[in-house]
């Protein structure tokens, strides 16, 4: 399953809209302001497909015209819906009839998209009606998984044979050693069972539903059809051994619910048949019955402790959720919608995130197209480039646009997506371990991108002996050079923290110093700090009468607090002829003024920056000498 092309005529804000996939990958991420259109997208997708799945039963009308093209193992579909008319590959057509459709639609939604999670409960509704005289090969096409799938998709997975892959990598990465329920006493584990809490479903509304004898004629509340095949298999495999151990199971008529132990070895058995696939349709039949009330398997936990599948967070569950689901489907051609999966993952595992997909086996990756959108910068960091799709404005319209993930990350201070302090600090970590020698720390993005663009300016066939990385913020950049975390992890690099000459001064002169380096501001303020290994520096004063007095006294020193301290990295660029254009003369309590930075950062740094001389950086060739001398 690829998706092609989507266009939108008009859903919200996404007006006469058109995007193309590439085809190269089965993950397409996309990334964009609050409101820029993302979940639209998702919600138009899910109303778009719910129009074909219901054609020939109910006809239920989108409210916007589209056309979509798939491709479902390599026979491409084009579908038109325009003025209330149905055109299928060029042909008008009444019906869908025998149209390649993706088998499932599958929807994750973290909670936050109240619109995503109406539009597949109003499908499960419709579903609902039919399935308790449903035949074996009838399931729902949209599944939509929520938070409360987290013990059924798990338990799924467990149920399976040891030589599972799936069920491989969620023992590894959720720490599980064995299955079964501790013997009393401590002696043992019981065989592998799984505990079933069912409890009246919705179509068993009044006494004729009701349990008398619990037996053929009346239990599990008089089911029919694939419900009760099911539940008459299921009855088969229920554990001898949970039975000897006085547990609370059975049929409870005051509460009306059973609690029921089955023995995972005899369910492999009797559903050999069914696929892992096949077998989370029965389970998930009956939750959308809603007589599926809960689900769990008792495990012992590699570090002795014994838990079940229901302890496990939603955030641990996210870890690894991604996999699971693409591995469940891997033989059904898919369509699978990722809303924001990672807006309440842990950073640590936000990082680990998209090495999940690499994971995913050439089969699965084959048949299922992800579309996944994040506001995650540490999911965005360790994605692959090509991965990422940015909803912007343009001329009044959202467009979606390939962006290269250095430009997306480079987009922060713009707003685009932001960084925790703990995000920070992987982000950072994830930096040095992937780099050797020496780094040179910013304060920000534009930072970096303009000393980058600096050496290739002054050095331009010189290969760069040390890496450049941004710290986020001049905060972060203290906070990092004044804890140990820095000398203990990477205790041999050399490493520099290179701070604007404005507020930030307070910020370098906060930073305990064993001597000094350098004393000449005009050749940039620098100080060896407690670990020999690391040096906090200032920008160089640039010899700009204009610009000196901003940050020096008139005998030559620093003014001695950031509050009087004004020299950004835009201002070692200052010239008269772009004054209006990216400087402006500001005037300051008692008649005197300043030069003061106006224009946009990110495009100054990206556009501005390049076109200038190599004679415009001669400052910061001062910080790349003093860098180099202690390389």
């Amino acid at each position: 399953m690829r998706l092609k092309l989507l266009s939108i005529s008009h859903y919200k804000n996404l007006k006469n809209f058109n995007l193309e996939f590439d085809g190269e990958s089965f993950v397409d991420l996309f990334v964009g302001k609050n409101g820029s259109g993302k979940s639209n997208l998702f919600e138009a997708l899910v109303e778009i497909f719910r129009h074909l799945y219901e054609y020939d039963r109910e006809n239920i009308e989108p409210k916007f015209d589209y056309t979509i093209i798939y491709d479902i193992n390599d026979v491409a579909t084009e579908i038109i819906w325009e003025a209330g008319q149905l055109t299928i590959n060029g042909r008008e057509r009444s019906t869908i009839g025998e149209t390649l459709l993706p088998d499932n639609v599958l929807i994750y939604y973290s909670g936050h998209n109240e619109i995503i999670k109406n539009l597949v409960s109003d499908y499960e509704e419709t579903f609902r009606k039919r399935i308790k005289n449903a035949d074996l090969d009838e399931s729902r096409h949209f599944i939509g998984i929520g938070p409360e799938y987290k013990a059924l998709l798990m338990a799924i997975l467990l149920m399976q044979k040891p030589d599972n892959k799936a069920k491989q990598f969620i023992c590894k990465k959720l720490g599980i050693n064995n299955l079964g329920i501790t013997k009393p006493g401590g002696r043992g584990l019981t065989q592998p069972v799984v505990k079933l809490e069912l409890k009246r479903p919705l179509y068993a509304k009044g006494n004729n539903y009701n349990i008398i004898n619990n037996d053929e004629t009346d239990r599990y509340w008089k089911p029919a059809g694939i419900t009760k095949i099911f539940l008459d298999r299921l009855t088969n495999c229920v554990s001898q051994e949970a039975g000897n151990m006085a547990l609370a199971e059975g049929y409870f008529s005051l509460e009306d619910r059973y609690t029921l132990y089955f023995d995972i070895s005899k369910i492999q058995q009797e559903f050999v048949d069914l696929n892992a696939q096949e077998f989370f349709r029965q389970f998930d039949n009956l939750k959308t019955l809603g007589m599926l009330a809960d689900i769990a398997i008792p495990l012992q936990l590699c570090n002795g402790l014994d838990a079940s599948i229901t302890n496990f967070s939603d955030g641990q569950f996210q870890s690894v959720y991604i996999y699971s689901i693409v591995e469940l489907f891997k033989d059904r051609n898919c369509l699978t919608l990722l809303d924001e999966p990672d807006s309440f993952l842990h950073p640590e595992w936000q990082f680990e995130f998209p090495k999940q997909v690499l994971e995913i086996t050439d089969a699965a990756a084959k048949s299922n197209h992800i579309l996944m959108s994040s506001h995650s910068a540490s999911t965005i960091t360790t994605a692959n480039e090509n991965l990422i799709n940015l909803f912007e404005l343009q001329d009044d319209k959202i467009v979606v646009n390939k962006v290269n993930k250095a430009d997306i990350i480079k987009s922060l201070s713009a707003g685009l997506i932001s960084f925790s302090e703990s995000e920070a600090h992987l982000n950072i970590h994830h930096a040095l371990k992937n780099t050797t020698g020496a780094v040179l720390f910013t304060e920000g993005i534009t930072d970096e991108m303009i000393l980058e663009t600096a050496w290739t300016k002054i050095f331009p066939a010189q290969k760069r002996s040390f890496a450049i990385q941004n710290a986020f913020d001049r905060i972060f950049l203290r906070n990092l050079f004044s804890r140990e975390e820095l000398e203990k992890n990477f205790p041999d690099r050399i490493m520099f923290a290179l701070f604007d000459f404005d507020e930030a001064y307070d910020d370098w002169n906060g930073l305990k110093k064993e001597s000094d380096s350098e004393t000449d501001p005009y050749k940039g303020l620098s100080k060896q700090l407690k670990c020999k290994h690391h040096y906090a520096m200032l920008l160089p004063v640039p010899d700009i009468q204009a610009l000196k007095h901003q940050v020096l006294n008139p005998e030559g020193k620093p003014w001695g607090k950031g509050a009087q301290s004004h020299l950004p990295i835009e201002l070692l660029f200052y010239k008269d002829e772009f004054l209006g254009q990216w400087f402006q003369k500001k005037a300051t309590p008692g008649g005197g003024e300043i030069i003061e930075f106006i224009g946009d950062k990110v495009s100054f740094a990206k556009n501005f920056v390049p076109t200038l001389e190599a004679t415009c950086f001669e400052p910061l060739k001062l910080v790349f000498e003093f860098i180099q001398s202690k390389c």
